[in-house]
């Protein structure tokens, strides 16, 4: 998938603030990105993915080093994406 496919679903289907929404969406994106022709996406995305299994391990524990640690991937996974559709010639909004 290339990075004009990514900017196009970015356009597409922005979440509109209920989290189930934007876990959808964030979930869309992150399978795009793995299979997508960049590299580094490719990898951050699977990164963020594993990350994302700790959002479970938060619910049941509590443990909030493991919220903590999945928000960081998801941020740096989102400037890595922001930056790609960029590099590319696309604007997010």
């Amino acid at each position: 998938m290339s990075v004009d496919k990514i900017a196009r679903l970015l356009r597409k289907r922005p979440p509109t603030g209920r989290f189930r929404e934007q876990m959808f969406w964030l979930v869309d994106i992150v399978y795009a990105c793995k299979r997508s022709d960049d590299e580094q996406l490719a990898a951050e995305a699977a990164l963020v993915e594993e990350a994302l299994g700790r959002l479970g391990e938060f619910i049941q524990t509590g443990n909030e080093d493991a919220l903590q640690e999945a928000t960081r991937c998801v941020e740096r996974f989102a400037l890595a994406v922001k930056d790609a559709v960029a590099s590319d010639g696309h604007s997010e909004g």
